[in-house]
Parts: C-alpha cells; structure tokens; sequence
C-alpha cells in the first residue's frame, strides 16, 4: 500500500467508525471492543457486531476497475477474519466463550464460520486508486445464539395464561460488573434457575436473544423490547463464581414463578440487564 493510500486508508476508517461510536453510546448502549479495525465492535444493546475490512489495489492492474474488484474481494476476506475474532470473543456463559467452544469441535467452528459469513456489508469507501474498504454487521442473534444455545428445555414451566400484568423484565445489575453474555441465567438464592436460554423457544431466542443490555434504567424503561410496563426487579449480586449469572431474592425469584401471572414474555426473551 501506498504512503498516499495509507494515510487516506486511516482516515475513512476514523470518518466511518466514529458514527458508529456515537451510535453504540447513545440512549445508555453496551458495547465491547476498542473499535480497532483488527477486532470489530460488539453492541450488546442493539444485539450487532460491526468489524471493518480493507483491500488495497494491484498495482499491476490493467485499469482501475480491474484493480478495484479485486481490491472489493480482499476487503472482503479481511472483514470476514475481523469479524469472526469479534465473534470468537463474545461470552456465552460466565467462563465459556465462542472461542472456548469451537476449539475442539469442528462441526461448530464450520458453522460459526458459515453464520459469519453472512454478514451485510452496510458501507463501502472506494478510492481513486481502486482501494476499498468496507464496514460490515452481523447480528448476534439469529443462528448464532442458536448455535451455541439449547433453547426450550424448560418452556412447560412458565406459566402462559392469566392475567398479562407486565410486558417484559428489567434487572437491575448495576454495581456488580456483570459482563454481558449470549447466554446469561438468573438464579434464586437457594441456585435455582429462574430464568435462562432453557426457557426461549427457538424462535424467541432467534429473534430476540437471551437478554439485552443497556447501562442507563431510564433507557431501559422505554425499550420497546420489554413494551410499556415491564417488571423491575434488582439483582442482589453475582451468582458464585460467575461474571454473567445474577441472584434475585426470593421473594423477587416468585414473582417469576407465580402461576396466577402471565410470564410468556420470558418465553420470548423480553428482558433486559442494566449493567455498570
């Protein structure tokens, strides 16, 4: 790459990510990653992964168009292998990543690399020289979380009919350093689940996740992911040797056991986590 290409090439990077940045902030966003091109953006709040890709042009190329092709693939390619370390970092539980996972499983790591490759490419720079470079996103959702979720196992344990009396769940886990995971749970004081991927359908859990998460309550309250009047609870601390997992009271735990209560929004994954 050109000195010229070099320094045009740090520029769009800065032009392009700085939206971005401003995005992942606004309305009390969680995001994680530095935003270097090397290792991509994760939003927890907006459920996306953002990375870069760049290609620098053939010299010998017989013509611009030519060498921008080609220049379009290997930006491609490097926003791809972005990508997947992003996705290889996500956690999935308190000490599983997606890295964790697929290190000795084969099958899995062919299909996170499938899943990747999916992305959308949502913004492209060309240079007159034939560079290019690429934004793309992915979600988190979708096959991922399937992927390396088991949703449904426990879905006959909530309680679907009676009086719909909240729309969705907000915890409050601030103060505990909680890190967002794919697949956080939520547990009584005695260690009994209260809620987790086990209690998603599939669908739910393809469409929504296991839990969002923002860093400011009020932004939470007006999420529509947990509609108009959502149940606020407080976390009392991390579960044992967790960095994902939260206790709820007792009491607090009942209230999502009440078999007189509407609880199908857990069902569907209506639930956030206010985090630090």
């Amino acid at each position: 790459m050109n000195r010229a290409h070099a320094a045009s090439l740090f520029l769009v990077v800065g032009l392009v990510l700085v939206p971005f940045l401003c995005l992942a902030q606004e309305g009390g966003a969680v995001t994680d990653g530095d935003l270097k091109v090397e290792h991509g953006e994760v939003n927890w709040t907006e459920r996306t992964i953002t990375a870069t890709g760049s290609g620098a042009p053939d010299l010998k190329a017989p013509n611009v168009a030519v060498a921008r092709l080609g220049a379009e693939r290997v930006a491609k390619l490097d926003a791809l292998r972005n990508i997947l370390e992003a996705v290889k970092g996500l956690q999935v539980s308190s000490d599983v990543t997606i890295e964790n996972q697929i290190v000795t499983n084969e099958k899995m790591r062919t299909k996170i690399e499938g899943v990747a490759r999916g992305f959308k490419v949502i913004r492209t720079k060309y240079y007159a020289d034939g560079g290019v470079d690429l934004v793309v996103q992915m979600p988190l959702d979708g096959t991922l979380a399937s992927s390396v979720l088991t949703p449904g196992a426990k879905t006959g344990e909530i309680s679907a009919s009676g009086e719909a009396r909240n729309t969705g769940l907000i915890i409050d886990a601030r103060g505990m350093k909680a890190l967002p995971a794919l697949g956080p749970k939520v547990q009584d004081e005695s260690g009994r689940l209260v809620y987790g991927a086990e209690l998603l359908d599939q669908a739910s859990l393809e469409a929504n996740g296991v839990a969002g998460y923002f860093k400011d309550l009020e932004a939470a309250k007006k999420s529509k992911r947990t509609g108009a009047t959502p149940l606020l609870l407080k976390a009392l601390k991390l579960a044992q040797g967790s960095k994902t997992d939260l206790v709820l009271s007792t009491a607090d735990a009942e209230k999502l056991r009440d078999p007189k209560a509407n609880l199908k929004y857990l069902t569907e994954g209506r639930v956030i986590i206010v985090v630090d």
